[in-house]
């Protein structure tokens, strides 16, 4: 019996470093100015939030106004919760009002004090490496499937969810204020516009898509957040 006994304690070990190995690439998390709590994740080089950002207060706890019907879209800085009224009828539950996140004004965008302390608004080169990184690690030509969700999108526009990121079908809203296209396309806001500063570049994966798309959007639309790690 005491031969076996520093094999015992070799396996002992063993199982202690790998434990220790999976606490380290475990799931981070941030809390927003609501006191809102999101999931991050260490992917490459880079550490991104895994959910859309819903805060209703800027980092400095200034409340951002929230929009009315009333209001003309973009004339100041507000927020509105994107549409969930799952008019594809692909989710049995009803949806929280706050489920695909915020959809922000520009204004807001370009305030520089939305995203959490230590965070902030990725660029378009940003979300390039995210793109190489799913590209060099088995995802070449499905990168946009990657990153979308498992269930939210219409007909077969479901994605893998490979590595955690949950992108949700949260749409966009368009220059009048109205939410639109739930369920069809994921939109993400860069910091990077256009030499005219009238169209920002915009992230998306749409439902008939395996790959992500950019397109430059005029400044008047509202669109989700996530957010990356300074």
């Amino acid at each position: 019996m005491k031969k076996l006994l520093p094999l015992l304690f070799l396996i002992i070990i063993s199982c202690s470093k790998n434990e220790e190995s999976d606490t380290n690439n475990a799931f981070g998390k941030l809390v927003d100015r609501d006191g809102n709590t999101y999931k991050t994740l260490k992917i490459g080089t880079q550490t991104w939030m895994l959910e859309n950002l819903k805060t209703t207060k800027y980092n400095d706890g200034t409340p951002i106004p929230k929009y009315a019907f009333s209001d003309k879209w973009n004339s100041i800085a507000h927020y509105q919760w994107a549409n969930t009224n799952d008019l594809n009828n692909v989710f049995s539950e009803e949806l929280p009002s706050d489920y695909y996140g915020a959809m922000y004004s520009d204004l807001v965008l370009d305030s520089g004090k939305l995203a959490p302390t230590g965070w902030r608004i990725p660029s378009k080169k940003d979300f390039e490496i995210l793109e190489n990184y799913l590209k060099t690690n088995g995802h070449s030509g499905n990168e946009g499937k990657a990153l979308k969700s498992k269930t939210g999108w219409i007909h077969s526009g479901f994605g893998t969810d490979a590595i955690g990121f949950n992108g949700l079908a949260n749409g966009y809203v368009d220059v009048l204020g109205t939410p639109k296209a739930s369920e069809i396309i994921s939109n993400w806001a860069t910091t990077t516009k256009t030499s005219d500063g009238f169209f920002r570049i915009v992230i998306n994966l749409v439902h008939d898509q395996n790959t992500i798309s950019y397109s430059e959007n005029i400044i008047n639309i509202g669109v989700g957040v996530r957010c990356i790690k300074e």
